[in-house]
């Protein structure tokens, strides 16, 4: 039913303002019933026109702060803090109160909980996250990639994910426009601010990813 896979979704953060402190963030979109009524003129419409929304594919939208966001529920196992950019106001050093409530979705933890493990089998020798991976240097990353289909060039490459897989400290999630396959660009691009963040300086394996990147041709080089 429609309705109530829309209901359990937007629990997660999607087709709603997550109540960041930017301004003009955007919602998203996921469809609903009324607005397939209208776009077939039908309300005969079957399963054939909605199942590609199963797989982020179709009508539905959603911004790269919602990807993050999403990773975020699965690192925490069911649950986030709304995404904010000012750590702290005045002299407490202490974030905002509606900046340390946790939102809850509405899937169980141990459904959540259960994607993880398939997501560090991604970065496997083979898997289609494998330019993501950090195990040569100690780290377990989780994550998923995508390649986002475009009629009016090339496709887009996403990656999104955290580490460590068991401790997560850090999310992130990366959309490159006309960059192709996100396990040949999206994923390394991803590798590189993990490592960084967690580490602090990037192993020599990798440089040349971060000079590729530097020089935003990093989807041609073939790794």
């Amino acid at each position: 039913h429609l309705g109530a896979w829309r209901r359990y979704v937007r629990s997660f953060g999607l087709d709603t303002l997550l109540g960041v402190d930017i301004a003009r963030e955007q919602p998203g979109f996921l469809p609903t019933p009324a607005y397939y009524d209208k776009a077939r003129r039908t309300k005969n419409w079957t399963f054939n026109s909605i199942y590609s929304l199963s797989i982020g594919q179709g009508e539905i939208n959603l911004t790269g702060l919602q990807m993050a966001n999403v990773q975020a529920i699965i690192a925490n196992r069911g649950w986030y803090i709304t995404p904010h950019f000012v750590k702290a106001i005045g002299r407490t050093g202490k974030p905002l109160p509606r900046f340390t409530e946790h939102h809850h979705t509405l899937v169980d933890s141990t459904n959540i909980a259960a994607l993880v493990p398939g997501m560090v089998a991604a970065m496997q020798h083979g898997g289609t996250a494998e330019l993501a991976s950090l195990a040569d240097v100690g780290i377990t990353v989780a994550g998923k990639t995508g390649t986002v289909q475009n009629d009016e060039g090339d496709d887009h490459a996403t990656f999104a994910g955290f580490a460590p897989a068991s401790r997560p400290r850090i999310v992130v999630a990366v959309y490159i426009e006309n960059a192709g396959f996100g396990g040949l660009s999206a994923a390394p691009c991803a590798a590189l601010i993990m490592e960084k963040y967690l580490r602090g300086y990037i192993a020599p394996k990798r440089k040349r990813w971060e000079k590729w990147l530097r020089c935003g041709d990093l989807a041609s080089q073939g790794h």
